[in-house]
Formats: C-alpha cells, sequence, structure tokens
C-alpha cells in the first residue's frame, strides 16, 4: 500500500481515442484468411450453373478426376448421406420451406448456383478441371423478377410451394379507413429500389482442415458470426459443435454480406474431409458478384392521406421484395419484408397503417442482410412521400417534416407499428443539420448557380435505425435462432493486464478500441493494459456476432457487465488488504484508492499478482481468480432507436442526366457515444456507400435471369472523387434502456443518402418541369427520363424549357 496524488486518470467513454488496431492494417501486417498457408493445402473451384433455372440431369466427372493435380472431386449425388442442404425456416404462419443445397443435386435456381467442386494442387489446375465437368442441363421457365413471380400463370420455383412467396405479412392498426375517407388529399406512389450489395474489397473465402484421427474440423473463414457458422456446420453435416472449430481472422469488410453460413462452406469442409487435406477457397470477384448475397430489391406501392396543411394522416403500402431463389441462414427470408412493414412510417406521428407485405422467389441471387436492411428502401418511401405531401399541399418541404415529426414530449413513443422508440432528437435533428449544414447558404448558392445555367438541388432526409434488436423483437420475427443479445468475458491476468474476449466479431468497427474504452473505465487501467479478442470459437464466449448495429450496445454492455464484476473482486480483495469497506473505495491509474483519502492506496498489478500468487491473502471464500463472464439482452426487447437528419446539395446535368454530389452533412443521434471519432467514421462510410445505392450501384438481369452486371465495368462503384467533403455533427440523447445510454449506429450513414439525393434532384430539375425521382439508382439514364418527361409535361402545356 502507497501513499500517491490526488490525480485520477479521466473517464475514456465518450473520448476521441485514436483506433488501437489501425497501425497493424496500416503496416501490412492484418492477417486475413487468404494469407493463411496450412501445410499440404489444395485449393477448391466450383463449378457453377450457367442458367437460372434448371434440371440437372447428369454430372460427369470422369475426365476432371484423372486430371493431372486433382485430389477430389464433389458432386451433390456425393453429398447424400455426408449432410443436408441448409434449411432457414420462419416459424411465422403462411411461411413456405427451402433447402439451399452444398452443390445442386436434382435442380438449380439461379445462374452462378454450386454444382459441383474441385480440390487441386492449386487454383488453376483446380479451375482447368472445372471447365472437364460435363453437366447436363434441361432447362426450364424462368422467373425474372416480381411481376413474373406473382403474375397468375407463374411458373412454382420451388415445387411443393402453392405460389412464389415465401412468405405474406399483413399489419394494420387504427381507423385506416376512416382517416382515408376524410383526408383532404390521397397520394399513389410507386417507388423502386433496385438491387445491389455490400461488395467488400476482401471477396469471401475459407479454409477447412479435418482431423480423421479426432473426427474434429477447423473452419477459418471470412465471417460476421463465427459462432452462428459453427452451430450451422454442427447442424448440417451432423457433427457435435465440440468438434468443430471456427475461426474469423482479420476480414476485410463485411456489411452484412458475410454474416451468412454459405452453401461454399459446407462443400469446402467436405472436400477437405474426402480429400484428406486441407482445402482453401478464395471467391473471385465474378463469384462474388453472381452468387454471394444481393440486397436491396424493393417494390413499395403507397397510398398517403393527408391534410390541407400536410399532415400525414394515413399510410397504406403493399411491400414485394424480390428475395431470390432460397431462404438464407441464419436470417430466413422474412428479414427484407418484416422490416419493412416495421419501420415504414419512419420518425413520423402517423397513427393509421396498413401494410401488407411479400417475400418473392424469383431465380436470382439469394436477397440477404446489407448494411441498412430493409431501412432504406423504407426511406426512400416515406422520405419520397413527404416531399409529395408538400408539394400537393404546397408547403416547404421542411416545414410538413416539422409538422409530422415525432415531437420530444412524446418519448418514449410506441409507432403505429408496435415498435417502441426510447428516445430521440427527431425534431432536433431537423433543425440542426440545417443549421450545421448550411441551409441558408445552399439556397444561395442555388439561385446563384441557376443564374448560371446550372442546376443545383437541395435534399433533405430524415430517419430512426432500430438497433440492438433484442430477444423479443427476434421472437416476434419468427426466426429460428433468437439473436438478442451477446456475451463477454473479462479476465485480468497475474500481471494485472487485462483480456476481453467477445462473442461479436470486429471487421471495421473499431471494437479492440471502445470495448477496451468502456472495460478500462470499470477497471481503472489505461488502454495499453488492454487486449480485445474475438473470432475463435475455442476460445471466446458463445454468442451471435456483429451485425444489425448491435454490438455497442450489447456487446458493450456486456463488457461493462463482465468488468463490473472483475471490479467487485478487485475491490472487494482491496478492502481486505486495506481495512476498508468495499463500498468506501475506487479505481483509477492502476490502483485502488479510498474515496476522498486518494493518498491511500494499493496497486492494482499488486492485487492481480497476489489473488493468483499469494491466496492467503484472499478474503475468506473468495477464489483466486480475477474474471468474469456476462451477457447483455438490451430492453425493451424491439432495442434502442438511433436517429439521424442528412442534408445535401447535389448538380443536375440535364443533358447527360449525371449526377454530382457537392456538399453532404450528417447530424446523428446515436445516445451517448463511446468514441465520436470512431463514430465519425461509421457516418463517413455510410453516407459513401449509401451515395453508391443512390446513383450508380446496381445488378442488372436480364429476362433469363442472366446477370449483366458482373464486373466493375458495369457494376460502379463510387470512388474518392465520387465522395464530397461529409460534415458531421452530434446530439446526444442516451437510451433510458441501455447501459451507459448508448445505441447502435454503425448502419445509419447508409439509410438517408437515396431519398436525401433524389430529393435533390427534383429540386434541381424544377426550372426544367416538376419530376418525381420514384427509382434508386438514379442512373444518368434514369435522370434523362426524367428530363424528358419533364420537357413533354412542359410542351404540352404550351411552356419551354
Amino acid at each position: 500500500m502507497t501513499a500517491t496524488g490526488n490525480a485520477v486518470q479521466p473517464k475514456l467513454l465518450g473520448a476521441r481515442v485514436k483506433r488501437t488496431e489501425d497501425p497493424r492494417f496500416l503496416l501490412g501486417k492484418a492477417r486475413y484468411v487468404d494469407d493463411i498457408v496450412l501445410p499440404r493445402m489444395l485449393h477448391a473451384a466450383f463449378v457453377r450453373s450457367p442458367v437460372a433455372h434448371a434440371d440437372v440431369r447428369d454430372v460427369r466427372v470422369t475426365e476432371a478426376v484423372a486430371a493431372g493435380g486433382v485430389h477430389a472431386v464433389l458432386t451433390g449425388r456425393d453429398l447424400e448421406g455426408a449432410a443436408r442442404g441448409i434449411i432457414c425456416d420462419s416459424t411465422m404462419d403462411t411461411w413456405q420451406s427451402t433447402e439451399f443445397p452444398a452443390l445442386a443435386t436434382d435442380r438449380v435456381r439461379f445462374a452462378g448456383q454450386t454444382v459441383a467442386v474441385v480440390a487441386a494442387d492449386d487454383r488453376y489446375l483446380a479451375e482447368d478441371a472445372c471447365e472437364l465437368v460435363d453437366v447436363d442441363y434441361a432447362e426450364l421457365p424462368v422467373i425474372s423478377g416480381i411481376p413474373a413471380a406473382i403474375a397468375e400463370d407463374a411458373p412454382l420455383l420451388h415445387e411443393t410451394w402453392t405460389d412464389n412467396l415465401f412468405i405474406k405479412r399483413h399489419l394494420r392498426n387504427g381507423d385506416v379507413d376512416g382517416v382515408f375517407e376524410s383526408a383532404d388529399g390521397v397520394l399513389r406512389l410507386k417507388l423502386v429500389s433496385n438491387r445491389h450489395s455490400g461488395i467488400p474489397l476482401e471477396t469471401r473465402g475459407c479454409i477447412a482442415d479435418y482431423d480423421v484421427a479426432e473426427d474434429t474440423l477447423v473452419l477459418y473463414t471470412a465471417t460476421q458470426i463465427p459462432h452462428l457458422v459453427r452451430t450451422g456446420l454442427a447442424d448440417v453435416l451432423g457433427m457435435p459443435e465440440n468438434r468443430i472449430r471456427v475461426i474469423a481472422p482479420d476480414v476485410g469488410g463485411g456489411f452484412g454480406i458475410k454474416g451468412h453460413l454459405f452453401p461454399e462452406e459446407i462443400a469446402v469442409c467436405l472436400l477437405a474431409k474426402r480429400a484428406g487435406r486441407p482445402v482453401k477457397w478464395i471467391e473471385d470477384r465474378v463469384e462474388h458478384m453472381l452468387a454471394s448475397i444481393h440486397a436491396r430489391e424493393h417494390h413499395h406501392e403507397l397510398e398517403v392521406a393527408h391534410t390541407a396543411d400536410g399532415v400525414v394522416t394515413g399510410l397504406r403500402a403493399v411491400v414485394h421484395v424480390d428475395c431470390g431463389a432460397y431462404s438464407v441462414y441464419p436470417w430466413t427470408s422474412t428479414m427484407d419484408t418484416g422490416m419493412a412493414l416495421g419501420i415504414l412510417p419512419g420518425p413520423y406521428r402517423i397513427r393509421n397503417y396498413e401494410c401488407r407485405a411479400y417475400s418473392v422467389a424469383t431465380n436470382k441471387c439469394p436477397l440477404g442482410p446489407y448494411r441498412g436492411v430493409s431501412r432504406p428502401a423504407a426511406a426512400f418511401s416515406i422520405e419520397r412521400a413527404m416531399d409529395a405531401v408538400a408539394r400537393a399541399v404546397g408547403i416547404d418541404r421542411v416545414e410538413v417534416r416539422r409538422r409530422n415529426l415525432v415531437r420530444p414530449e412524446e418519448f418514449p413513443y410506441e409507432s403505429v407499428t408496435g415498435l417502441v422508440y426510447d428516445s430521440g432528437s427527431f425534431t432536433e435533428s431537423l433543425e440542426k443539420v440545417l443549421e450545421d449544414g448550411g441551409y441558408e447558404e445552399l439556397l444561395r448558392l442555388q439561385e446563384e448557380g441557376r443564374r448560371e445555367g446550372r442546376h443545383l438541388g437541395i435534399g433533405l432526409a430524415c430517419y430512426t435505425e432500430q438497433s440492438a434488436h433484442a430477444t423479443s423483437e427476434f421472437v416476434k420475427r419468427g426466426v429460428p435462432i433468437i439473436f438478442g443479445y451477446d456475451t463477454a468475458m473479462v479476465r485480468m491476468d497475474p500481471s494485472g493486464q487485462v483480456t476481453v474476449q467477445l462473442s461479436t466479431h470486429s471487421h471495421g468497427q473499431g471494437h479492440e478500441t471502445t470495448m477496451a474504452q468502456m472495460v478500462a473505465d470499470q477497471l481503472g487501467v489505461p488502454l495499453d493494459d488492454i487486449r480485445v479478442r474475438f473470432g475463435d470459437t475455442a476460445q471466446t464466449p458463445y454468442g451471435h456476432g456483429t451485425f444489425a448495429s448491435r454490438s455497442a450496445v450489447l456487446a458493450g454492455g456486456a463488457s461493462e457487465r463482465a468488468a463490473g464484476k472483475v471490479r467487485e473482486l478487485l475491490l472487494t480483495f482491496a478492502a481486505e488488504v486495506m481495512e476498508a469497506a468495499p463500498a468506501d473505495l475506487d479505481l483509477g491509474d492502476r490502483r485502488v484508492f479510498v474515496r476522498g483519502v486518494p493518498g491511500q492506496s494499493v496497486d492494482v498489478r499488486d492485487l492481480a499478482r497476489w489473488a493468483y500468487h499469494r491466496p492467503e491473502k484472499l478474503p475468506e471464500g473468495m477464489e483466486p481468480v480475477l474474471e468474469a463472464v456476462s451477457s447483455y439482452d438490451a430492453r425493451p426487447g424491439h432495442g434502442t432507436f438511433a436517429n439521424a437528419a442528412h442534408l445535401c446539395l447535389v448538380e443536375v446535368d440535364p443533358e447527360t442526366g449525371g449526377v454530382r454530389t457537392l456538399r453532404y452533412h450528417v447530424v446523428e443521434d446515436c445516445g451517448r457515444m463511446i468514441n465520436p471519432l470512431i463514430v465519425d467514421g461509421q457516418v463517413h462510410g455510410g453516407v459513401a456507400q449509401g451515395l453508391g445505392g443512390a446513383l450508380m450501384e446496381e445488378f442488372v438481369y436480364d429476362e433469363q435471369c442472366q446477370l449483366q452486371s458482373v464486373t466493375f465495368m458495369d457494376y460502379l462503384l463510387p470512388g474518392a472523387t465520387d465522395i464530397p467533403h461529409i460534415g458531421v455533427s452530434h446530439l446526444e440523447t442516451p437510451s433510458p434502456f441501455t447501459i451507459q445510454g448508448i445505441k447502435g449506429m454503425g448502419e445509419g450513414g447508409a439509410i438517408a443518402p437515396g431519398p436525401a439525393v433524389a430529393s435533390a434532384v427534383d429540386d434541381a430539375l424544377r426550372p426544367i418541369g416538376s419530376v418525381f425521382a420514384d427509382e434508386l439508382p438514379l442512373t444518368p439514364p434514369r435522370v434523362r427520363r426524367l428530363v424528358e418527361q419533364a420537357r413533354a409535361e412542359q410542351a404540352g402545356k404550351g411552356g419551354g424549357s
């Protein structure tokens, strides 16, 4: 016990701390799946269907098996009895089930589906052998999209189904018919968000290593959900989970795309078992575009009832989501429709609502989560509706939003869909984005530009982001695994150093920094004393992974709880040593001290060493262990709700249809921030991806469901010159229901760019005529069509352009 000064380390929660994980990435020291080389490792390549819908009559592999350097070839027939397909069923009424095979046996249902797999000495030999596999296909009629799938004479994609709908959902609350009958106006809108995806820099990949003597399997894989992948593998392979180890090393971007169990992972595991050697598969970019996971193909039809002064009194919606050919693990194909149905009213005070939502099966790549899931499409629809109401009643877009947003005094606010918005700053965020984003200056720039013949437009959008979905929310959604919690273990070793082991996985979110900040405050040690570990199912506690803006709340809550338990152990031990009451003690600067008498203290490192090496010093009944495990499940069960407002300035070239984003500002409120610097980074990345989806990214299929955009020549991504400076301002409205008042926000930046840019394009083209952008992305051909429609309308009225 020593006498020290009075200084105590400042709290780290809320501090702008630089990311501690960045040096290894910046120095090229990160370790991704493709960096791993195991002894005697083989390389895999897949034979994929070139057609979207066909019976598989035969798969002949004789020549491939005989090819030089080939060690094993598997077809769907080889997997019979060794593994079943991926079945991910909803518990909800009207659900129709699919089985997604690791390798197709009798039928293929999208172009790019796996049919056979080859293991060879290198990838080149494996690809050459794939060319020798002869598959006999008998082509079937193709279901090319939503209209074809729901047509009365549509063929069935799954022959045991009654129609081409995974599920039908219906929600109705309030006096819907009454408000529509009494409304001053009713608007009817059709809004389309087209298919695109997250396109992580690192494609999918895995290495399977099967030990025949131990009957154990190790899978290294680029995943966001290592524990759920292990559970899924155990189910399909019929192995106990304790014989399977999943290791997710550094992951080069996930965005939801890598939050699945994939058929390729199953096939590679079985290939390693057949070959008796480790097998690596690294997806090439064409494979990724064809057959990984697509997202966000929504068709929304809205009816909006409103008063003469712009208040929305009722909303009817019909939502169709093109979910592709199979239900994906662990989400099911209910995910997008359920989210859209629940969040469509957004941050607005709409009390009368009816929605019919349908998950549609087509001959396309399966649909799964991508940053924001349904919320970008839902925000596009409700924000476009607000703009349409403003236009219909002749009131400014900003004022219409003011009149409809949930007000501060109404929180906690139960939405018309039953979600509980725990807290928020909906109106404050709108006002702040107008101020901080320089709305008046943008109006001035727009006027100056118009005098010069330029077409400048201002757009804005508001949204609320459901995050940290907890147990009751997933029960309500009918998913087979309830992802309501996550878990952390905190251990202080004999040197006083701390290890945090998480069930979540960090792939750009900065968990090694943020979780350490929360633990450091509990244990009174500096960040340098803490190491955060994740990604290995043999070392980390069971949990669900990183997705859905949940980790800050759930992993952060679990980390703080576990660290709090270790804190209590330290204080109990220190009280014995210092002959003081635990309630009178506090922690800081690696020491335990008496409150009000900080000069009387004991070094935490001494306590740790004594706890393990001098157990006779411990109080009676205390075990020589300084570690704890805790889980955290947010309350209420719906999760917590962040919110934001976005403001942008764009320039449109009406002759080419090109749209350039000149300015962008975000006001983000995610409750109490753990690290504002990391929040800024998440917003920047999200907005960049959102602008890609708003202006250029699209998977285009032809009528035979052949993907036309399979390379970056055709699927365009925003580059550095396409993204303007993104200003970020913060509000902090703590959640009353979460530890430290934290809310999730990782998906938020990607939600609002679509509606904000669409609003701005309308505004930019106003001198030409009245346009309404109703489909994303706003590619040059689509913008040109808007211009041509406006000019034709003006010509019909006898006006000019």
